[in-house]
């Protein structure tokens, strides 16, 4: 032991940490094989790389090593030389069983010993390589800022990563590798177009002899275009191409005519100061009508009108359109989907909120990726299966979760900078995960400049600012989220929103009403039951927040309120320990 005399041995040191991606599974399907390799690729990669780099191996963790070296441009080389030959070596091997590092690296002072190195650089290293890109190298800006160039090498600024077990985020950055995939989904990226389900919108018929009719039916249809026109899973087929045709014929043939999948049609009529609108919407495959309404208002409000009767007609004819393009995928053969077929079934998956359809969720994802690397909507639903992945209680590795979930909706920015679908999970990511709340309001204000009619947009911005305890204005983005989708089939989702819009405003009996309903909608969702547990005791109402506890603990009997907290996203302490706390009163474990 030393005494308080004796003085430790330090030094700044470059340090890299290194284990196998999926190790776990991979022991599990082929013991001996793997450890085989494994050998194979200390004796013949790892050692000869780093003593070339003049680098030391401190230890061998399992299915892992720590390095150390003098020079910051030596260690990441040795990094990136690694990883290369591995990639190199594996190649003829089955994609399931070939072995990839996680690799991060820091540079710090470090406490030396003879067989062992010590420090915050070492716990530091180790986080990094834990939500690592397999392939890849994830280095603190310390170490990136020592060879940025210095080395040829290709690198995302992943911003400031709030470590696991960490007082203060780590500024990071991905360094790729020749080979690398970028994200946990992508495997054989492909260049086919997606198929994009075509609608047409035609003039709504107009009767009477004032004009006002025909002035109105010409606003209501560019409403409802240019409402239709910003969500970027439809196709909307322009104006100018539907305008002259006669609506007296069949919307089928009408919509043949023009290549479109779907056609929506109307009559407008008018009765003294009101008018009355009846839409219709035809697949025109089947010829059925899938959906029809009636909707009227006051002449004197005229565009008001047309605003109103628009925004509902996109948000009931959207979900419909989703709908029956589900139906047709999931008939189709698997060898003739595409990525939005695929994407479907993702989705529809993904909302069940049972474990099992949640993994096969993830697959249908990952093959829409793979279907078209271009295509933002795969990324950002794959996003949102992280996201839920956390919130549900199931990820085993949360903080990983969290960083793929960023690298997924970043991917889909990338690939469309004004899709406000992506743009909105990206600010979700930002706030529920990272507690970034004033990136994530930038992000939703993008998202809504983007799609004014985008009711994810308006949906998840709501929960941002609950966190952050705006609650009049959480309240409104949620109503307004609503009331732009109010055929959604996944309902219960923008429900929650709103009840944990209320609970953040103290008005706990609206929370607890809109809570009853998402939790009747979907009694899997664990989000929605918790905020219904702390709107009960908020209320006083013990017993019946005991019973939704009961609940919430059937479906995850492993719930422990210590280990959701690091992940309660409220903004203020003080109402985050309220909320913990009245969580406990109900009698969930501590």
């Amino acid at each position: 032991m030393l005494s308080t005399a004796q003085t430790l041995d330090r030094s700044v040191l470059a340090v890299l940490c290194a284990d196998v991606a999926d190790y776990s599974r991979m022991m599990d399907t082929a013991e001996e094989e793997t450890h085989k390799q494994l050998t194979w690729l200390w004796a013949t990669v790892v050692i000869p790389v780093v003593e070339k780099y003049k680098g030391r191996i401190v230890k061998f963790t399992g299915d892992g090593f720590l390095a150390c070296f003098s020079d910051a441009v030596a260690a990441v080389n040795c990094a990136l030389k690694v990883q290369e030959f591995t990639r190199q070596s594996q190649l003829k091997r089955d994609p399931e069983r070939r072995i990839q590092f996680r690799i991060g690296a820091t540079i710090d002072s470090v406490i030396i010993e003879d067989n062992d190195i010590f420090g915050i650089a070492v716990n530091t290293a180790s986080r990094l390589q834990q939500i690592a890109t397999p392939g890849a190298v994830l280095i603190s800006s310390d170490l990136f800022t020592k060879v940025n160039g210095k080395i040829n090498i290709s690198s995302s600024d992943w911003g400031r990563i709030r470590l696991k077990n960490s007082h203060s985020p780590t500024h990071a950055f991905l360094i790729n590798t020749p080979g690398t995939d970028s994200f946990p989904f992508i495997t054989k990226p492909h260049r086919k177009r997606t198929r994009l389900p075509t609608i047409a919108v035609f003039p709504f018929s107009a009767f009477g002899s004032s004009g006002v009719e025909d002035y109105f039916s010409q606003g209501l249809m560019d409403g409802i275009i240019g409402a239709l026109s910003s969500l970027r899973d439809i196709m909307t087929i322009n104006r100018g191409s539907t305008v002259d045709y006669c609506t007296k014929e069949p919307p089928a043939l009408l919509g043949k005519r023009l290549g479109a999948h779907y056609v929506l049609t109307g009559v407008i009529g008018r009765s003294g100061n009101e008018i009355r609108v009846t839409c219709s919407l035809t697949d025109v495959k089947s010829g059925s009508v899938l959906w029809s309404d009636h909707m009227g208002g006051i002449l004197s409000s005229i565009f008001d009108m047309q605003d109103s009767i628009a925004t509902k007609v996109v948000g009931t004819i959207a979900p419909h359109v989703r709908e029956a393009e589900l139906a047709r995928a999931v008939m189709k053969r698997p060898e003739n989907m595409d990525a939005y077929d695929l994407l479907l079934q993702g989705i529809d998956l993904l909302y069940r909120m049972d474990s099992e359809q949640f993994v096969r969720a993830r697959k249908f994802l990952g093959s829409a990726i793979e279907t078209d690397s271009r295509y933002p909507p795969a990324y950002a639903y794959a996003s949102l299966w992280h996201i839920f992945n956390i919130g549900q209680g199931w990820s085993a590795d949360p903080t990983l979760d969290a960083y793929q979930a960023w690298q997924l909706a970043s991917a889909a920015v990338d690939r469309d900078a004004s899709n406000s679908l992506a743009l909105a999970i990206c600010g979700h990511v930002k706030s529920f995960l990272f507690h970034e709340y004033a990136a994530a309001t930038s992000y939703f204000e993008r998202a809504i400049n983007c799609s004014p009619s985008h009711a994810w947009a308006w949906a998840l911005s709501s929960g941002t600012y609950a966190y952050m305890g705006d609650a009049k204005e959480a309240v409104e983005r949620a109503e307004r989220g609503i009331a732009l989708s109010p055929a959604d089939r996944h309902a219960f989702y923008y429900l929650s929103f709103l009840g944990l819009a209320h609970y953040a405003g103290e008005s706990y009996e609206a929370a607890v009403d809109c809570d009853r309903k998402a939790v009747g909608q979907n009694p899997h969702f664990r989000a929605g039951l918790r905020v219904l547990i702390a709107s009960l005791v908020a209320l006083g109402r013990l017993e019946e927040a005991q019973g939704v506890a009961r609940a919430l603990l059937a479906e995850q009997p492993s719930f422990r309120v210590s280990v959701y907290a690091p992940q309660c996203p409220w903004w203020d302490n003080e109402v985050r320990e309220t909320f913990l706390r009245r969580l406990v009163d109900a009698g969930l474990p501590e």
